[in-house]
């Protein structure tokens, strides 16, 4: 899985490099002030907007001025995580090695819970998968979930309906909400039935063509896909329809993916997730949409941002490798990592490869790292919040190791121990239980090691956590190795979408 999650990511990538800038590129605020070997600085408007990438996710925001915010020092950080900057970075440790090595650089995007303010206006696309296997209690629970998700829609909302069998065919055109035009989207809802095979591509590109038509008012555009089964017309590789999802991607559009049963294809969604900085969700039992798609209303209503992309800028001697279980654009040296539309209270995280080539001494910075997002709530303004993650040069090893920075070493335990649980789920799906267990043990004592090392108490709780949670699927894992093959295959389905890689999507 690890290495099909790195063949869909350099797919992603050099597609993002032949879009271009036309392409778009989740700790408190407190904590990016004060993170060790941290330092925010002010950057003018002016400059911001002629560094590379600062245009935005398209070419229209260039003409835009943006507002820039960052501590002008790192005596100010603290003062400035209080006025409300959302973005934190920090190296491995405050303290390098002379000489080139690979290390690590740790983002996090932390949303404000309280966002008041006018809602961001929605436009969704659902997208039904109307194959014949649908049939019975799947598709009254697909029905009935999707007309309680548009009952709740506010009017002026844009909403469309497609469903996929042989052929993708439009039920309802992109619709603005209202009293005229309800009853016409609910009598297509129930229109819905089972029949013939799945094209997912085409289904999914016609939901992409809805909800990318939407005007530019409406930022927010989902995908909501509901699926039971694996694509069989059609280009169907995981590949291809998460490079489909990508190109929607750069017209802002996310995907929601929800797999009812045990037959769909865990690897599509997951790369539809990656593909779109979107969500995916297993339900063990189809009663369980409407609850999915409740919670993703509540985030549409909860809308912070729209656009939103991390761009990094290595600093001379830096260069960046790669972010992994993350779409990434590439621009010269400068990487964009696409959020999208962000909802209040909202944590993501993402682990940064990077070489670094340091000199003999010194204090230097490691890189820029910059959060590109529109602000709903004033206008769609343009936004930007930076840091500057530094580091300083010693020849003492025992320095590097007492000043390793907490958070960043618990992301990364955290995330390359769920890209070793995506693997160890394909290999409990496949029946090589012995792979697994070697995987998520060796994984268990990844975690438990950071634990041990953790000072704070809530990164140390937060890898405790995570360790507990891996030892609950080892067990789950050697279970299965007795389990009939429905239960085995519902097993695995479970661990791939409890993996840390999909948390704060």
């Amino acid at each position: 899985m690890r290495t099909m999650l790195a063949g869909l990511l350099m797919g992603f990538a050099a597609l993002g490099c032949a879009a271009g800038a036309a392409a778009p590129p989740g700790t408190s605020a407190a904590a990016a002030g004060v993170a060790p070997g941290m330092e925010a600085r002010l950057e003018g408007a002016q400059a911001a907007a002629a560094a590379p990438g600062a245009a935005g996710p398209t070419a229209a925001v260039a003409a835009e001025p943006a507002a820039v915010e960052a501590p002008a020092s790192r005596s100010e950080a603290a003062g400035e995580a209080r006025r409300g900057v959302w973005i934190g970075a920090a190296g491995a440790s405050d303290f390098v090695l002379p000489g080139t090595r690979e290390t690590q650089l740790g983002v996090w995007v932390d949303v404000p819970a309280a966002r008041r303010g006018a809602r961001a206006p929605a436009a969704v696309a659902l997208l039904v998968d109307a194959s014949g296997s649908m049939q019975g209690a799947k598709m009254d629970h697909a029905r009935a979930a999707a007309q309680a998700f548009v009952d709740r829609l506010p009017d002026g909302d844009v909403v469309s309906l497609a469903s996929f069998a042989d052929a993708a065919q439009e039920r309802v055109a992109p619709t603005v909400l209202g009293p005229a035009t309800r009853p016409a989207v609910a009598r297509a809802i129930a229109a819905l039935g089972p029949e013939g095979s799945t094209n997912l591509f085409e289904g999914l590109r016609l939901a992409e063509r809805h909800a990318a038509a939407a005007p530019s008012t409406h930022a927010v555009r989902r995908v909501v896909l509901i699926s039971d089964g694996q694509a069989n017309i059609g280009p169907s590789s995981p590949e291809i329809l998460g490079a489909l999802a990508q190109r929607g991607a750069a017209h802002g559009v996310q995907i929601t993916s929800i797999g009812v049963g045990a037959d769909y294809d865990e690897r599509t969604l997951n790369a539809l997730a990656i593909g779109s900085s979107g969500r995916m969700y297993h339900l063990t039992e189809a009663r369980q949409m409407s609850s999915v798609l409740e919670r993703e209303l509540a985030l549409l209503q909860t809308t912070a941002a729209t656009g939103a992309f991390v761009e990094i800028v290595p600093a001379p001697g830096v260069e960046l490798i790669g972010v992994p279980s993350e779409r990434t654009d590439r621009s010269g040296d400068t990487i964009r990592v696409l959020l999208g539309t962000m909802f209040g209270g909202q944590h993501r995280e993402m682990l940064v490869r990077v070489r670094v080539t340091a000199p003999a001494a010194g204090s230097h910075p490691l890189a820029s790292v910059r959060l590109h997002f529109r602000d709903p709530e004033n206008g769609n303004v343009p936004r930007v919040h930076e840091v500057v993650a530094r580091y300083d040069v010693t020849s003492d090893a025992a320095l590097v190791a007492a000043h390793e920075n907490e958070r960043t070493q618990t992301l990364a335990a955290v995330i390359e121990t769920g890209m070793m649980q995506l693997d160890a789920a394909q290999d409990v799906s496949s029946g090589d239980f012995g792979a697994a267990e070697a995987k998520l043990a060796a994984a268990e004592d990844r975690l438990r090691q950071q634990a041990a090392r953790a000072q704070s108490a809530k990164e140390k709780a937060r890898v405790a956590d995570a360790a507990s949670a891996v030892a609950s699927a080892r067990k789950t894992a050697r279970a299965a190795a007795a389990a009939p093959p429905a239960a085995r295959r519902m097993d695995a389905l479970q661990m791939n979408s409890a993996s840390p890689v999909w948390a704060g999507r």
